[in-house]
């Protein structure tokens, strides 16, 4: 069953010249327990409608509904800090924190004990290959396939059920990119996590369960 739907999804915004027509009638939805790859050109929409899922922003028209309520209705800086993880092609770490406290970090957001957020995070970051000789670095001591496991563990950590990527692999070698992969299949098949991404790379898309083919605002073709 769907946990996450777009509805009739429209998105504009005004550039200096013009009004941009970024989404136009967008209906999916996201199930737990699967992986979901969103595909397009740049400029076909699929980031706007990553950046819609997240609850950055809300439609101009239509509605994204989680569990059946519109994001619109919600808290959505509450919604976000207990429901979604969104990790970024650049990773989007602290530089001034160790891995450790990069992971912790939504959990000190959520006001949980120092002793109890680092736990949870040590064992996220062991879950996804971090040694524990590694937590107390800084990012830039780290490589980027390693960095981007820390922004993992951190969405784990933080038990998002919606984890949302935004070309995840687009700064890491081959190796790593199927290593990030892999790591996000596992998310959504044992840990039933719903798993979206947004990849240019069509092989890697091929090995999620579902492909979304996003072309001038609108779904061209699922598969």
């Amino acid at each position: 069953m769907a946990i996450l739907t777009a509805e009739q999804v429209e998105y504009t915004y005004q550039t200096k010249y013009q009004t941009v027509y970024a989404l136009r009638g967008v209906d999916c939805a996201f199930e737990s327990g699967q992986m979901t790859a969103i595909v397009g050109t740049s400029g076909s929409g699929k980031t706007t409608l990553l950046s819609l899922l997240a609850g950055l922003d809300v439609p101009t028209k239509g509605s994204i509904r989680f569990r059946g309520q519109s994001t619109a209705e919600l808290d959505r800086d509450g919604w976000r800090l207990e429901n979604v993880s969104v990790i970024y092609q650049n990773f989007n770490l602290f530089a001034h924190l160790t891995a450790l406290e990069n992971a912790a970090y939504p959990l000190y957001l959520q006001k949980r004990p120092k002793k109890e957020a680092e736990a949870e995070a040590a064992a996220q970051l062991a879950a996804v290959g971090i040694q524990p000789d590694q937590f107390g670095r800084c990012p830039r001591m780290l490589s980027g396939g390693e960095q981007q496991r820390v922004a993992i563990a951190r969405a784990l950590a933080a038990g998002s059920e919606l984890i949302l990527a935004d070309e995840p692999t687009g700064n890491l070698d081959d190796e790593n990119s199927r290593n990030i992969f892999t790591i996000l299949q596992e998310l959504a098949h044992e840990r039933q996590r719903c798993v979206v991404v947004v990849t240019h790379d069509m092989e890697l898309a091929q090995q999620t369960d579902r492909v979304v083919r996003i072309k001038d605002g609108r779904i061209a073709e699922e598969e």
